[in-house]
């Protein structure tokens, strides 16, 4: 083969990995905004819902957010030991990012305090990013752990239990975390003749 061959056939495969690259890290990041969007939907239209709320999270969400993992492990199968550790950063900082956000926005922000909480808002930043780091570490580390699995050539069911077991208990830390962060968490009630807010 002469070198422009050579040259050929190495660009389509830089551009088949970058393809692939792409999709482990858009499909579990997909999966898990989908997980997030019912949810969302869930809580605010759960009055005309036709499903339970708490059935409807179990069934539909919770299995879409521990997928996410599994899947990653099949995507990244194919990818270079590079690429995996790249896919890995970029989804715990995409994941870690939106979790820190929008549990701040959550407890520092929150709607259903009129004027605000006693803590201020930006008091909040620190452990939300701990939590945020945490969410998105945890769907990293079981990705990686489901990729391993593939690799070895584990069969699916196995690889679906053991991840999905991993992720439970790395969520069950992540929200352990949060509930400590919500000890500052109160609304701000002026009384008569007192000033509104920090």
């Amino acid at each position: 083969m002469t070198g422009s061959g050579i040259r050929e056939v190495e660009r389509g495969q830089s551009g088949a990995g970058s393809i692939r690259l792409l999709l482990g890290v858009a499909i579990p990041i997909g999966l898990l905004a989908v997980a997030g969007t019912l949810q969302w939907l869930d809580n605010q239209f759960f009055a005309w819902w036709p499903f339970d709320p708490a059935v409807f999270g179990w069934v539909v969400v919770v299995p879409i957010w521990l997928s996410a993992g599994v899947v990653a492990g099949y995507l990244w199968q194919s990818l270079s030991p590079r690429q995996t550790y790249l896919a890995a950063a970029v989804v715990t900082a995409v994941i870690g990012g939106a979790a820190a956000l929008v549990y701040w926005q959550w407890i520092g922000v929150p709607f259903d305090c009129g004027f605000g909480t006693v803590t201020p808002a930006l008091a909040f930043l620190p452990p939300t990013l701990i939590v945020g780091f945490s969410v998105g570490v945890g769907l990293a580390l079981t990705s990686l752990l489901s990729t391993t699995l593939v690799r070895a050539g584990v069969h699916w069911w196995w690889v679906a239990l053991v991840v999905s077991g991993s992720d439970v208990v790395l969520s069950a830390i992540s929200f352990f975390l949060g509930f400590a962060a919500l000890g500052g968490h109160t609304c701000y009630v002026p009384g008569p003749g007192y000033p509104i807010a920090p």
